[in-house]
């Protein structure tokens, strides 16, 4: 965790940190420290410009260039992070060389000779032939000028096609008098175009009106013959309920004739019953009145014949 830093306060709980040194290490405020420093390192005002050692790439291929703020990254970081066989841009010092990034790679050389030193450092092509050794290949330069007729001249690229000539001066003319349009003719002209305008605007007014006139009469008719639904369908609802009203009137009639009918059925049943009733008491009342009759008759009998027998016992 000493290349790239670590996010996580590694101070134990408990224990103070560590007091600030006096006198910042060798390397603070350079790129080389952590994550890297926010602290402008331009000197100051007036200050001495840094020596020729510190310059941005200095002669020497060990010194790698500063990175302003950022670390350069572990070997082992950079080699996980390349591929064989892919081209990148490095600075080129002798057989060594820096990536981008900062990190050191070595400059191999090809058995067939390609990659060899050329001469040419710098800022150029490197092809990775090893990632985990960290080694590259120099991409040759092509330094041989084209045969003639392969390209376009550079020359001949950027060449005007049309030679540029400079115009005359211009200078203004006199003043047109009696020249220019017919005032009569641009009045005319401005009418007839304000006439057509006027006329285009109340035509279209006049077809907006029409179609809102249309528009109006066909939500009129349609409202119309929705209220005409409406009352076709509230006289049919009206009719419906007057039909089952007479319905239940006549069933109603009906039901009051049949309990008058029966009613009358039963006191005709019950005048029946009672006449039969009094004609069986009549017989009834007859009989006991002959009843009665033919009693005292037999009771005068009775005695008129106790009187009989009493006398002929006097005697």
């Amino acid at each position: 965790m000493s290349e790239w830093g670590s996010f996580i306060d590694e101070t134990p709980s408990g224990q103070s940190p560590p007091p600030p040194p006096d006198h910042p290490p060798p390397g603070a405020g350079t790129g080389d420290d952590g994550w890297g420093s926010f602290v402008d390192d331009a000197p100051a005002a007036g200050a001495a410009p840094p020596p020729p050692s510190a310059a941005p790439f200095p002669p020497s291929p060990s010194a790698a260039p500063r990175t302003y703020g950022v670390p350069a990254p572990s070997p082992e970081v950079a080699a996980s992070l390349l591929t064989a066989g892919e081209t990148l841009w490095a600075r080129v010092a002798g057989a060594e060389a820096v990536l981008g990034s900062g990190c050191r790679v070595a400059v191999v050389r090809g058995e067939d000779g390609d990659g060899a030193a050329d001469g040419f450092d710098g800022w150029r092509p490197v092809r990775v032939v090893d990632p985990a050794a960290l080694t590259v290949r120099l991409v040759p330069l092509a330094l041989a000028e084209p045969p003639v007729g392969t390209a376009t001249p550079v020359s001949e690229l950027y060449a005007d096609p049309e030679p540029y000539t400079a115009p005359a001066p211009e200078r203004a003319g006199v003043f047109p008098v009696g020249q220019g349009p017919d005032l009569d003719a641009l009045l005319h002209r401005v009418q007839e175009e304000e006439r057509d305008r006027v006329r285009a605007e109340v035509e279209a007014a006049a077809r907006r009106a029409e179609r809102e006139l249309a528009e109006a009469k066909a939500a009129a008719r349609e409202r119309a013959e929705a209220a005409e639904r409406r009352a076709a369908q509230r006289e049919q609802r009206a009719q419906e309920a007057a039909r089952r009203a007479q319905e239940y009137a006549e069933q109603q009639i009906a039901a009051a004739r049949d309990e008058v009918a029966q009613a009358v059925r039963q006191w005709q049943e019950r005048a029946q019953w009672a006449e039969a009733e009094t004609v069986r008491l009549s017989g009834e009342l007859t009989k006991a009145e002959q009843a009665g009759v033919l009693r005292h008759v037999l009771d005068r009998r009775r005695r008129a014949g106790g009187r009989d027998q009493g006398g002929r016992s006097g005697t």
